[in-house]
């Protein structure tokens, strides 16, 4: 049974900020080509939630159940509920993980 896939806003707005960057570096082109491989890997997560890696800082935390996915060189962070996938952060693997994380859990309290 697929999990209904969900990004939190908090996601969106990385997602926005990663499709403002690509279409000005790359041009609209290869945006297309990128916002594709997104699609194909958040259907592939509905499918096979637990086929990505466990996210090691999150472990380190003591988050649980975090895993990730890569699309070029950029972590899609999520959790796997019992029905459902959501997605929380899409992480450049050039940013620091672990300052983004953080900062992130802190503006949520």
């Amino acid at each position: 049974m697929a999990h209904s896939v969900f990004i939190l806003d908090s996601a969106k707005g990385d997602y926005r900020e990663i499709r403002s960057y690509v279409r000005h570096k790359f041009g609209e082109k290869v945006w297309r080509e990128s916002e594709q491989q997104y699609k194909e890997v958040l259907s592939n997560i509905g499918e096979f939630p637990f086929a990505g890696f466990v996210a090691k800082e999150a472990v380190s935390l003591g988050l649980q159940g975090i895993r990730e996915r890569l699309v070029g060189q950029t972590r899609v962070i999520y959790e796997v509920g019992e029905h459902e996938v959501y997605v929380s952060m899409f992480v450049s693997t050039r940013r620091d993980f672990m300052t983004m994380l953080t900062d992130r859990l802190l503006k949520s309290e």
